[in-house]
């Protein structure tokens, strides 16, 4: 008995190893970079000088000495930012297709640095472009949002602590916290587990029974008026409008367009109407190399007006 567990024991240890190398040597599932958090603002930034491999977009990225993924050009007089989320970070396809990449061959007399990560909030956004001011002292900020952007802002309504969020009660911006982040770094260095992870996600479809139809009616019917104009009003206090540029993705609630205005925040709604879909596919909304192509010329459209 003693010796068929010790063969049992090998022989996972063994196919461990096997799989470890079979998945690193094909590329099977992509590197994800470590984050770590800026002690002065909370903020979630990539660790400065890793690389890795994209398997979505087939190419190398690597971090910067600001924390961040994507285009970096400081070496302009007139300096634009681009932030945002997993549509600004876009690991899913290449540099090329990067909203900062098109937009500086649009713009080759101006600078472009790109600050996008997966998850950002409306109001994380808000305080990566104080950063960048300090940074790269940034003339602009392009801001993408989509709807979600300003409820995953707001701390009343949810508590998302991996997040940089607004308690509106308090007035007081509250700081991200790493999640598990001892657990992801295993995770994410051991790839045979991370692929595992992708091919079985168990706790994600736990999650996600909840979720019918009428819950997801329900929440995009309803618009809270009242913290989204408190949400708006601080922003407006807090940050510098001058500099700012709300760039609102296809679909954004019409009722957010008006507390811009109100406000008097510069931005521009994106329109995809009449067009080919901006999408990669139908499982995955993030913008293709054609979308984002399209995205950048109603910026420049913005941009050459202003």
């Amino acid at each position: 008995m003693k010796k068929f567990l010790i063969q049992i024991v090998l022989f996972i240890i063994l196919s461990a190893v096997f799989g470890e190398g079979i998945v690193r040597v094909f590329n099977l599932v992509s590197d994800i970079p470590q984050r770590q958090l800026d002690p002065e603002t909370g903020l979630q930034l990539y660790k400065p000088g890793q690389t890795g491999y994209s398997k979505l977009s087939g190419e190398n990225w690597r971090v910067n000495d600001y924390g961040w993924l994507g285009v970096t050009n400081t070496d302009k007089n007139v300096q634009f930012s681009v932030i945002g989320d997993s549509y600004i970070e876009n690991l899913m396809n290449p540099i090329t297709c990067n909203q900062g990449y098109i937009l500086q061959e649009l713009y080759q007399d101006y600078g472009f640095f790109e600050a996008g990560r997966s998850g950002v909030s409306f109001i994380e956004a808000m305080e990566i472009s104080k950063k960048l001011n300090k940074d790269i002292n940034a003339s602009y900020h392009l801001i993408y949002l989509n709807n979600n952007d300003f409820s995953e802002s707001i701390a009343n309504k949810r508590r998302l602590s991996d997040i940089v969020q607004i308690d509106l009660e308090k007035n007081e911006v509250l700081k991200a916290k790493m999640k598990a982040p001892l657990a992801k770094k295993i995770l994410y260095s051991t790839k045979l587990l991370y692929y595992f992870y992708g091919r079985f996600p168990l706790f994600v479809a736990e999650q996600n029974k909840g979720e019918t139809k009428e819950k997801k009616v329900k929440a995009k019917t309803e618009f809270d008026f009242e913290a989204y104009n408190k949400l708006f009003a601080y922003s407006a206090k807090n940050y510098n409008r001058d500099k700012i540029i709300l760039v609102f993705h296809p679909g954004i609630n019409e009722e957010l367009l008006s507390l811009a205005k109100n406000h008097d925040f510069k931005f521009i709604a994106l329109d995809s109407k009449g067009d080919e879909t901006w999408a990669i596919n139908e499982a995955d909304s993030h913008w293709s190399c054609y979308g984002h192509k399209r995205v950048a010329l109603q910026v420049k459209q913005y941009l050459d007006n202003l």
